[in-house]
């Protein structure tokens, strides 16, 4: 009977120790985890050492806090323009459920922003309009801890 008694003793053991250690995340610096809980959105994490439940949260997602770039195009009464923007994850924990689809939410700020701006530019304004663009979309996106590091503008149409 105490060699069975030993060899439960060990197996709950090793089990709590296997889910302990499942317990246990580490995200890089420069990265942000995205935390699902039954399928949905828990939280996120930021760089460093973090503890989730074993078996209930999973990583869904795993982004570059740096190092974002998206492209926009404008097209309006035979007026065409194209804009990049480059912009940066500051604060993953204000980004929220934003973080799983970072990219889709600055693309539909920034094309809203951008469609927004373009009728108000003179023509050849494109340093000019970088600037305002930038402004706008810290403005727009400042409240879910993104910050847009730089724009540029193509205008060949204006």
């Amino acid at each position: 009977m105490a060699p069975d008694l030993l060899l439960t003793a060990f197996a709950l053991l090793a089990s709590a120790a296997g889910l302990a250690a499942l317990a246990v995340r580490r995200v890089p610096e420069g990265r942000a985890y995205s935390v699902h809980r039954f399928g949905h959105f828990a939280r996120s994490l930021g760089p460093g050492w973090h503890l989730v439940w074993p078996l209930v949260d999973r990583v869904a997602r795993r982004v570059d806090l740096v190092g974002h770039h998206i492209d926009l195009h404008y097209e309006r009464e035979r007026v065409a323009a194209d804009a990049a923007v480059y912009y940066q994850i500051l604060e993953p924990g204000r980004t929220g459920a934003a973080l799983d689809d970072v990219d889709g939410v600055v693309q539909r700020e920034a094309a809203e922003g951008f469609a927004d701006l373009m009728p108000q530019l003179l023509p050849g304004e494109t340093g000019g309009g970088a600037v305002r663009l930038k402004e706008e979309l810290n403005r727009r996106l400042g409240n879910l801890g993104l910050r847009v590091i730089r724009c540029q503008l193509h205008l060949p149409g204006i």
